[in-house]
């Protein structure tokens, strides 16, 4: 029974955190629309920050779980051989690909993490993003040693930039996109052509500063 409250609060609360917002949504919001009482939030959770991170946790865990064991598999298959760029970007995509595909409520929280980006403070939002410091540490350490043209802090840039373009996918994907003349629904194709794309990007050359570029040009 505690473990049914405590599911139906997380549900509740991922929900009207992610419709209203952290800040405009209430505990009384959510015990009201849960049908508990505020002490079981308490309980549970010590208030409503720390409802907000389990909420989060929920989703986040399981998936970075995948991803580190996914990454631990390849790494011991490679031995002493850096891990092929495209099999990192598919280790990294992949667990939340089968999330979304699966349509277990992903598009609403990835709502609630735009909100969180937009909305929450600073220390909270800290909080948020150290959920995916070992994952981040280790798969930069893997994609810069299959990309030795790369240096750390290049690499670092292009990660963030996967973990953009993967998080616009997940909010935006699930609508119906027009490509070359044609629509794309089946999820599952639209995150391969996702790995595909992030795996170029990871891999490009790198490119000259634009400012030294520009300069040399007006010469």
């Amino acid at each position: 029974m505690a473990a049914d409250t405590k599911e139906r609060i997380l549900d509740t609360a991922e929900r009207l955190f992610a419709d209203h917002g952290f800040p405009a949504t209430s505990l009384r919001d959510i015990t009201q629309e849960a049908g508990v009482n505020l002490a079981a939030v308490n309980y549970h959770f010590g208030g409503k920050e720390g409802l907000l991170i389990e909420v989060l946790e929920r989703k986040i865990a399981p998936v970075n779980r995948s991803r580190l064991a996914q990454l631990e598999t390849l790494e011991t298959a490679a031995g002493s051989d850096p891990v092929p760029t495209e099999h990192l970007v598919r280790a990294f995509v992949t667990p939340l690909c089968e999330s979304w595909c699966k349509q277990v409520s992903v598009p609403k929280f990835m709502k609630l993490v735009g909100r969180i980006h937009a909305e929450v403070d600073q220390d909270l939002r800290a909080k948020f993003i150290k959920q995916f410091d070992t994952v981040l540490h280790r798969f930069s350490s893997a994609f810069h040693r299959g990309l030795p043209h790369l240096d750390a802090s290049e690499v670092q840039w292009r990660v963030l930039f996967l973990v953009g373009s993967m998080a616009h996918t997940m909010t935006w994907g699930g609508s119906i996109v027009t490509i070359g003349g044609r629509e794309r629904h089946d999820p599952e194709e639209i995150f391969e052509a996702l790995i595909q794309f992030a795996t170029a990007g990871m891999s490009a050359p790198v490119l000259e500063p634009v400012a030294a570029a520009s300069g040399r040009g007006a010469r």
